[in-house]
């Protein structure tokens, strides 16, 4: 495209009128399109540029439509249903709505969630007109948007009558390929435009870009380095985005080595075996896991990426002369890189080179408990009681979704059960996200149970989505954690000040104010592991309903592994 998508506007010719044999427009290949991708859901929020296009997903036989509180919430709900579906669409308005949306879709570009973000434009004759028009700077300019896009999408595009299919297709593709977010901007005009149907449909099998002889080299060095050599396998986030989790189970299948993750990948591999080393997160890992990765002859990281919240401020101990790492497009051994190989390429590679290489267990240490202490019943609830209680009695297919802060780093380090899924935003970590993507992915797999855990200063900021739980009955579980503000920002800096407090809500009055009633919502409280275990037996007799469990903890109470983190943070924020 132009570097100024308007310079040509005033040239493009109006869309003519449809006649009866002609009725198929833009907005008809564009959802089309969408539908191929296997999503059945958009999420977004209405308005004035965007409510005519608004009327093509209502029609489609393949979509529906699920509008959203704000359009932060839409691009946070869109996040979490692409982490289950593999593609999500959010539709916004000019200026205001994709403004609004941008942190969520920055989120998703940081963690590798692939969203699809349509904007609806004013009209091209108005935007050649340089008007000053609603929901624009009023400087007649009408790119600005547009380009504070960028940075957070993988692919973009300014649709015309002329560039539609072409644009549209490679938009998508790219956001398949690439497993980040992309940005379409629609005009109202441009939207009804005459189309012809596609003949074909979209490529449907990602193209890997493997070089063959890059990878055989990597296979030939992976066998020289690896054979009779102790190792440990430290997988993450970056198999489960680029779909490699079944290359990466038949490697664990073939061989009898040891596994980690970070809590970036929790649950992409089967925490319940005793090859499970734990959760590695640097210097604040369990003894178990941090001997597993840092103590090992040879390491397989396959899709890590390290970053501060997960490993405690960047404390792993690891030389990379004795690493094999695979990330999304390259290959690295001992320092020697290998590129260009696609993750699931290389995988495949090292299920190969199982087979004839002599590749030994590194030994594991005993498990640790990591609470020793007895659980008074009767007491006032901790966070060691709470992520103890609530990890033995999740169900197996429960989609636990955990709002970075106590409820992130207390499930982080508890074994989870097999065929479990557990959702967190450590890298982006914007607060409240968790509330709106637990919609999300509880829309995107209605058969399993979504489980938010929460605190109630980030519940704050997106609390309005329940009213869509409760409208769209996906019927979740959420734990919202009473400690009177925000206990992770306490653990960093001004344990005491202000700022860090936040206004007090009847957590208990909240589900009837949004909708809920006693025919679709249950809502408990509780204060002791007895009233905890008790109220979730309640969540799991009802099912059919949202359950929100109010759990009262005290202020400054945290769990070991944030008490850990947060202490390597202030130092790296005070340096």
């Amino acid at each position: 495209m132009t570097q100024d998508p308007t310079a040509e506007l005033a040239a493009t010719p109006a869309a003519h009128a449809h006649d009866d044999q002609s009725t198929y427009t833009v907005a008809d290949y564009l959802f089309d399109r969408i539908a191929e991708t296997g999503i059945t859901e958009i999420f977004g929020v209405p308005g004035d540029f965007n409510l005519p296009f608004l009327d093509n997903v209502l029609a489609h036989p393949r979509l529906t439509w699920v509008g959203n509180n704000n359009e932060l919430n839409a691009g946070y709900c869109a996040d979490g249903y692409a982490r289950l579906k593999g593609f999500a669409a959010m539709i916004t308005t000019f200026g205001v709505g994709e403004l609004s949306a941008i942190n969520a879709t920055a989120g998703s570009f940081a963690e590798y969630v692939p969203v699809l973000h349509i904007v609806g434009a004013p009209a091209r004759a108005t935007q050649a007109s340089g008007l000053k028009v609603h929901h624009t700077l009023g400087d007649g300019k009408f790119t600005h948007f547009y380009d504070m896009a960028r940075p957070v999408t993988c692919a973009q595009a300014w649709l015309t009558p002329a560039n539609a299919a072409q644009e549209i297709d490679r938009v998508i593709t790219t956001i398949l390929e690439q497993r980040r977010p992309g940005y379409l901007l629609l005009s109202p005009d441009v939207a009804r435009a005459p189309m012809y149907r596609p003949d074909a449909p979209l490529r449907e099998e990602v193209r890997s870009g493997t070089s063959s002889a890059a990878l055989a080299a990597f296979e030939q060095a992976a066998r020289e380095f690896l054979d009779g050599q102790e190792i440990t396998i430290l997988a993450d986030l970056l198999v489960h985005r680029l779909g490699a989790q079944a290359g990466l189970q038949e490697l664990l299948d073939a061989t009898d080595l040891p596994y980690a993750t970070l809590a970036w990948g929790k649950t992409l591999v089967d925490e319940s075996t005793a090859r499970f080393a734990g959760v590695y997160a640097g210097a604040a890992s369990e003894e178990r896991a941090r001997a597993a990765v840092e103590d090992c002859e040879r390491l397989i990281t396959l899709g890590v990426e390290f970053t501060d919240n997960t490993t405690a401020g960047f404390s792993m101990q690891l030389d990379e002369d004795r690493i094999l790492a695979v990330d999304a497009h390259q290959a690295t051994v001992g320092g020697r890189p290998f590129a260009p190989i696609d993750l699931r390429d290389a995988i495949g590679a090292l299920q190969r080179v199982a087979q004839v290489a002599s590749l030994r267990p590194h030994p594991l240490a005993a498990p640790t408990q990591l609470s020793n202490h007895i659980i008074d019943e009767d007491a006032q609830l901790t966070q060691d009681d709470l992520w103890e209680i609530l990890a033995g009695w999740l169900p197996s297919d429960s989609i636990v979704v955990a709002d970075q802060g106590t409820s992130f780093f207390g499930m982080a380090d508890r074994t989870m059960p097999a065929g479990s899924m557990f959702i967190g935003q450590p890298l982006w970590g914007s607060i409240g996200y968790t509330l709106p993507a637990a919609l999300g992915a509880g829309i995107a797999d209605r058969s399993r149970r979504s489980i938010l855990l929460i605190g109630d200063g980030s519940a704050q900021l997106t609390v309005q989505e329940i009213s869509t739980m409760l409208r769209e009955g996906i019927n979740p579980l959420l734990v919202v954690i009473n400690n009177s503000g925000y206990t992770v920002e306490r653990a960093i800096h001004g344990p005491n000040q202000d700022y860090n407090d936040i206004a007090t809500y009847s957590w208990q009055d909240i589900p009837a104010a949004f909708g809920g009633t006693d025919d679709n919502c249950l809502v408990t409280r509780a204060h002791t592991p007895r009233e905890l275990r008790q109220a979730l037996a309640q969540a799991r007799e009802n099912r059919d309903k949202l359950v929100l469990l109010e759990v009262m903890m005290e202020r400054d109470d945290m769990p070991r592994l944030l008490t850990t983190i947060t202490q390597a943070l202030a130092e790296s924020s005070r340096r």
